[in-house]
This record gives C-alpha cells, sequence and structure tokens, in this order.
C-alpha cells in the first residue's frame, strides 16, 4: 500500500509542476482561451477512452502490468512535449499523455484490492492526499522551472513530469498482487457500448451521472483558476506555482485527516451531498469575487484563498467518497471496470466542461465560467438522493 501511494504522489508531483504553464504557454503563443481550454479537453478526452478500456485490462491481464505500462507511455508522451513547438504536436503529446492517465481507476482498483469494503473511501481519501502531496511539490517546481533555461517556458516542467513518470515506473517494480501473484480476473463480457448499457441499467448509473456532473463543473475551476489568478491578481506562473501548492496542502488536509471522519459519521452518500453543497457556494463565491463584489476588497489575496479553500473542500471530499461507494458495490472480479468507467463517466463531463469554458471566458471573464459551474453543480445535488447506498450505510441508517 505504502509503495502504491508513493507512485501515485510521485506521479502527480510530475502533473501538479504543469498546471502553473500549461494554460499560459499556449495563450503567451497568441492563441484565444477557447484554444487553450480544447487543449486541456483533449487530454480529458483521451482519459475518458481509456479508463474503462485499462480498468478492465487490468481485471483481465493484472493491475500492475497495466499501469506500469500507462506509466511508461505517459512518460514518453511527456518528453514529447517537452521539446514541441507547434500547437500540433501539443494536441498530439497531450492526447497520448491523456490516454495513459487513464489508469486512474487502475490505481483505485489495486487501493481497494489491499483494502477491505468498510475502509475503502478512506483508502480512497489517502490516494487523494497522495495525489494532493503531489500537487504541493509539482506546481511550486513547475512555477520556479518556467523562469530556468533559455527554453519555453513549457519545457523544464515537462521534463520534470517526464522524470518523475519514469520514476514512478521503476517503483512498481516493487510492487505485488496482494495474494503473492496474479489477481482473480474476469474476462470482459460484450463491447463498451454493451459495458456501458449495463452501467446504466445498474445502481451505478447514478453515480456515474453524479461524477460527470461533478467533473463537468469542476472542468470550470480547471480551466479558469489560472486565468483569474491572472486577471485578478495579476500572477505570473511563480505565483501561481505556489498558490496551487496551497491548493494541494488543503487537498492533503481534507482527504488525509478529514474524509474518514465524515464517512464514518455521515456515510458515502450524504458526504458527497456535503461536498457538492461547498463547492457550489465557493463557485458562486468566486463569481461575487470576480466582479468586485464580496466585502474587503482591498485584500483580493485574502478572498481568493477563502473561495479556494471550499472549492478545494468541496472536491476532495466528494471524488472519494463517489469511488468508495462504486467499489462496495461492485463486485471483485469487476471492480476495476466499474472504477474505471466511473472515472470514464467524470472524464466526459470534464471534456464537456473544458471544451465549454473557454467559449464562457471569452464571452466576458471568469464569472461566467464559475456561474455556469455552480448551476451544473446545483444539477448535481438534485441527482444525490438518487444514489444507491453501499450496504454498510443502509445497516447504520445513514
Amino acid at each position: 500500500m505504502l509503495i502504491l501511494l508513493l507512485i501515485v504522489g510521485i506521479n502527480f508531483v510530475g502533473v501538479g509542476a504543469l498546471i502553473p504553464v500549461l494554460p499560459l504557454t499556449v495563450i503567451e503563443n497568441g492563441y484565444p482561451a477557447s484554444v487553450m481550454t480544447l487543449l486541456l479537453a483533449s487530454y480529458a478526452f483521451a482519459m475518458f477512452v481509456a479508463n474503462p478500456i485499462l480498468g478492465r485490462l487490468s481485471d483481465h491481464y493484472g493491475r500492475r502490468l497495466v499501469l506500469f505500462m500507462s506509466l511508461a507511455v505517459g512518460a514518453l508522451a511527456h518528453l514529447w512535449f517537452a521539446f514541441s513547438g507547434d500547437i500540433v504536436t501539443m494536441f498530439l503529446s497531450r492526447i497520448i499523455a491523456g490516454l495513459a492517465a487513464g489508469n486512474t481507476g487502475v490505481i483505485q482498483a489495486m487501493i481497494a484490492d489491499r483494502s477491505p469494503p468498510e475502509k475503502r473511501a478512506q483508502y480512497m481519501g489517502l490516494v487523494g492526499a497522495a495525489v494532493g502531496i503531489g500537487f504541493v511539490a509539482g506546481p511550486a517546481l513547475g512555477g520556479l522551472l518556467s523562469e530556468v533555461g533559455g527554453g519555453p517556458v513549457h519545457r523544464m516542467p515537462f521534463l520534470l513530469a517526464a522524470g518523475f513518470s519514469f520514476l514512478a515506473l521503476l517503483m512498481t517494480f516493487r510492487m505485488r498482487a496482494p495474494d503473492g501473484g496474479r489477481l482473480p480476473m474476469a474476462r470482459p463480457a460484450g463491447g463498451m457500448l454493451d459495458r456501458v448499457r449495463n452501467l446504466l441499467r445498474s445502481p451505478l448509473a447514478p453515480y456515474a451521472l453524479v461524477s460527470l456532473a461533478l467533473n463537468l463543473s469542476f472542468a470550470q475551476v480547471e480551466a479558469s483558476f489560472v486565468l483569474v489568478l491572472r486577471d485578478y491578481l495579476e500572477f505570473g506562473p511563480r505565483e501561481t506555482g505556489w498558490l496551487f501548492a496551497y491548493v494541494g496542502v488543503c487537498v492533503v488536509l481534507f482527504q488525509a485527516f478529514l474524509i474518514r471522519r465524515l464517512v464514518g459519521r455521515m456515510g458515502e452518500v450524504s458526504t458527497v451531498r456535503l461536498g457538492g453543497v461547498v463547492l457550489m457556494i465557493s463557485q458562486a463565491l468566486t463569481v461575487l469575487l470576480v466582479l468586485g463584489l464580496l466585502p474587503a476588497n482591498q485584500t483580493p489575496l485574502v478572498q481568493t484563498l477563502l473561495v479556494t479553500t471550499g472549492i478545494c473542500f468541496g472536491y476532495a471530499v466528494a471524488t472519494p467518497a463517489i469511488s468508495g461507494a462504486v467499489s462496495r458495490l461492485a463486485g471483485a472480479s469487476t471492480m476495476g471496470g466499474a472504477l474505471g468507467m466511473i472515472q470514464g463517466f467524470g472524464s466526459l463531463g470534464q471534456v464537456a466542461g473544458l471544451v465549454m469554458a473557454g467559449p464562457l471566458y471569452d464571452l466576458g471573464g471568469s464569472q461566467y465560467p464559475f456561474g455556469f459551474g455552480a448551476a451544473v453543480t446545483l444539477g448535481m445535488l438534485v441527482l444525490v438522493p438518487y444514489l444507491a447506498r453501499p450496504l454498510g450505510e443502509e445497516e447504520t441508517g445513514r
């Protein structure tokens, strides 16, 4: 378990290093925000395609093999982007990196394989905390490295991402399956469309829709937050990196220390609801912040930190609660495919959100994508009562 968490943290140091520079790389080359969000969306769409496929492959061929191959491809894709100089190459390398990043469901299944059902949300929270640790160090390093060397602003951060991916890849050699050998795997039944139909007819269908809506909403933050920092606080890559490091600290604290208590007291479904409410309120407050309608306008950084903390809390507690509930509802032999499919729907929501965020921003500023995100989160909250509760929640009356 510790090695797997280290792999997650190391890998996301590399991913986090890209955050402060990727949007600015596109915009500073003369492209509008809509092209920047399309580049982000191409990565997310590739994740959507790959997540269920890699999840099912891990059910059949073993988690470690699929994880190893995806890390290798991701490292090469980051290396390619580091030396890219035109928008077509950027898109191709990010699509390949997104296909490799479709291993999220595989990693979650590996955690679920190693944890008892009643503690899976807690361990999913530890995965999120490991991701958060990566996002603490990654953005800070990316912001600092953007000023190193004579190449484009994205070169050194993407070289760092490639290096950390190779390091995570080497660490997979130290991992073993929980039973000391191959995991018991189920062969995939039917094609992709059949599996989607089966999912939508199962108790997991509302979870897929909630995951889609949550990521559709949060994609507005992913796409527009760097631009908010640039427009509202006049932040460059270095300052943006440090603020995203603060975001990583928040995620670590919430998912390492808070998610277990919330799920233990409220259950997964109520935790998803709480996260959604806080996320919606924080997105609405961000709209007021951008419009200058919040009190204490003389301290814009404090305002930004407050709404950012709320957004981090909402997304950080809702995401592992969804994964924990799905892992408990799915059978052991189909867990990888189920988690991969849920992650795939989340990636689909992310794709749609990123595609929409650019034109919304171009329409008149960050208040539009954040306002749209708040409305989508409200729609997600309407779906929460339809979520099937895992057996443990029903027994305790939560």
